[in-house]
């Protein structure tokens, strides 16, 4: 279905001037996610697409987040996209006050990025864990767990990174009460595979009669996380998504570390006299820390000093990296 090449947006004209909106440019862009119906997401079959108003009312009076007012909808459809790909979430972007709305009478509501039906979304609390029933064609009916607040506190995910298609009806159905739903096997991979293209089945699938798989571990992957790094969120060194390795040189994260700014103790090797006024490289070659330290630099062959052999001062237990 062939649509317009703009539309101007003019309900409100009365207090802005129109916006407008770039009808060709979006629904070449929609078709990376949802096609037409990430804007368009109620069109009866073999009908065109209803206008905004049909549904949401101009001046809706109502606290109903099922279906929010006019200018509650524009927004919601609008910021998700805007505050995601480009960033840019003003106001002022779109919408310009009409001189003299104020002395005609109109009822001017300077817009929020978080307007959804004329005031804030009360905070939503994540869930800990979910566990989702799945069905398909083809498919046994199984579980599949997801850890919703290891993917928020320790991930740092935001919630459009995951429910960027959502609208307000995936939570608040007619009766406004919000009831896990039976998900397809399509349903559940779309969001999740971004990140989890490489993994397999069983590492969040389950059987009817099986214990869920375990959280994850880092030390998985080959290298167990102590002491600071463990009390780290996993953005902290993993900057985007999906999480990839990293060089295991400490020196990747920290090359600013110096003799005078970093506290040695820290690695469970405390440094005598001598070797705490060295520069890092002089033991540290090419500033490795992932690599045990060299002692070449100062010490003959012949001397027999070799780490960890001969430390350079003593050991404290308990510490780590």
């Amino acid at each position: 279905m062939r649509g317009p090449r703009l539309v101007i947006l003019d309900e409100l004209e009365d207090v802005y001037l129109p916006v407008p909106f770039d009808h060709k440019g979006h629904a070449g862009m929609a078709r990376m996610t949802g096609s037409c119906a990430v804007c368009h997401h109620y069109t009866p079959d073999g009908l065109k697409h209803p206008a905004c108003k049909t549904c949401h009312e101009r001046n809706s009076g109502k606290n109903d987040i099922h279906k929010p007012g006019l200018r509650g909808a524009y927004h919601r459809q609008c910021m998700g996209c805007h505050r995601e790909w480009s960033g840019e979430t003003r106001c002022g972007a779109c919408h310009h006050a009409k001189a003299g709305a104020a002395a005609k009478g109109g009822s001017a509501v300077i817009p929020t990025p978080d307007d959804l039906i004329g005031r804030m979304h009360p905070p939503i609390p994540e869930p800990e864990v979910e566990i989702h029933t799945t069905k398909g064609e083809g498919y046994e009916p199984n579980k599949a767990i997801f850890r919703h607040k290891e993917h928020v506190r320790s991930y740092r995910l935001r919630c459009a990174e995951c429910h960027r298609e959502d609208n307000c009806n995936r939570c608040h159905e007619e009766s406004k009460s919000h009831v896990q739903r039976t998900l397809t096997v399509q349903d559940h991979h779309k969001p999740c595979m971004e990140c989890h293209r490489n993994y397999s089945c069983d590492r969040c699938r389950f059987g009817e009669d099986q214990p869920p798989p375990r959280p994850f571990d880092h030390a998985q992957t080959g290298w167990p996380l102590e002491r600071h790094h463990e009390e780290k969120s996993c953005r902290v060194c993993h900057a985007t998504v999906p999480f990839g390795k990293l060089d295991r040189n400490c020196n990747t994260c920290h090359p600013s570390w110096t003799p005078a700014n970093f506290e040695h103790d820290l690695t469970g090797q405390r440094l005598n006299e001598n070797h705490a006024r060295f520069d890092c490289e002089q033991c540290h070659a090419e500033r490795r820390f992932d690599r045990p330290p060299t002692c070449d630099s100062c010490h003959g062959a012949d001397e027999g000093i070799v780490f960890p052999n001969k430390r350079p001062g003593g050991v404290l237990r308990g510490a780590g990296s």
